[in-house]
């Protein structure tokens, strides 16, 4: 077994430790990670993008509208339906595939965040600020970090090869320290959370219902993807089907704290993630074996 697979275990572990210290490093670690860290990766990813970056960003985001349809089924909360559609992407899925998959890998998960996080905070605006006006919300969403960011991207194309040479040793201590931070702020976070026996059935249920819908759309996605030979996605189909297991993303308590003043998703994300990292072990120990 590679070390580098425990490498996300231990950045947890840490952060479970730190949970536990007399000072408080979360707020600080989560601004490092979400206004830098992780804009900073995406910047470089999608001036040196490989082709079928965007057809993962895309497709990312309309199979996240379809899960928030589905979600809305189940339940017409906003805070719900949240966290049945927007994954934990950046930071957890990316540490586990980049130790499990390698740099293709980094690669198809850092489009497939873009696309939920474009899309996670679009929704989250319109799902949580009732009644502002829509011209509040569209100036928020666009303030977001992973917004910005793939503007700047966009902007520095024509700077990719000159990226790609002398900017890929800061792009890989960046990448170490996106796994790091946010693997940590998981354990913090965990670490403080209450977790309760009717979020666990909840977390659960949500869980199964989530993974069956999005391997159903994930497969028809790669299929699709098959017929237009975007090699991004058919050599990556392992590392797509990992998303099948993430929870729900950290951000939405973010959103839910700022627009609704409440931290109901805090439960149901702790759980999730609980949940999510008992599965994705037993995936890591069948991807081994295979």
């Amino acid at each position: 077994m590679p070390l580098s697979l425990f490498a996300p275990l231990a950045y947890l572990l840490i952060g479970l430790g730190l949970g536990r210290a007399p000072f408080d490093v979360k707020a600080r670690a989560s601004a490092l990670l979400s206004k830098w860290v992780i804009p900073l990766v995406i910047i470089y990813n999608i001036a040196t993008h490989r082709p079928g970056v965007f057809a993962v960003m895309a497709g990312i985001a309309a199979i996240m509208a379809l899960l928030l349809l589905l979600g809305r089924r189940i339940s017409r909360d906003p805070v719900h339906n949240l966290c049945f559609c927007y994954l934990n992407i950046g930071w957890l899925g990316l540490p586990v595939a980049s130790a499990l998959f390698g740099d293709g890998a980094a690669m198809v998960i850092i489009a497939a965040y873009v696309g939920s996080s474009l899309f996670g905070n679009a929704i989250g605006v319109g799902l949580l600020a009732q009644g502002q006006h829509w011209r509040a919300r569209l100036r928020q969403t666009l303030q977001a970090p992973p917004v910005w960011a793939l503007l700047v991207g966009l902007a520095c194309l024509p700077l990719g090869p000159a990226l790609e040479h002398y900017a890929r040793p800061g792009y890989e201590a960046l990448k170490w320290l996106m796994s790091f931070l946010g693997m940590a702020i998981l354990g913090i976070w965990l670490s403080g959370a209450r977790l309760r026996l009717a979020d666990f059935k909840l977390a659960l249920r949500n869980f199964a219902a989530r993974a069956a819908a999005l391997a159903l759309l994930l497969s028809l996605f790669i299929l699709l993807c098959g017929r237009f030979d975007i090699a991004l996605v058919t050599e990556n189909r392992p590392t797509l089907y990992l998303l099948c297991l993430l929870p729900p993303a950290a951000n939405i308590i973010v959103l839910e704290t700022h627009y609704l003043k409440s931290g109901r998703s805090a439960g149901p994300i702790a759980c999730g993630t609980c949940v999510s990292l008992l599965a994705i072990g037993v995936y890591v120990a069948v991807m081994l074996t295979c």
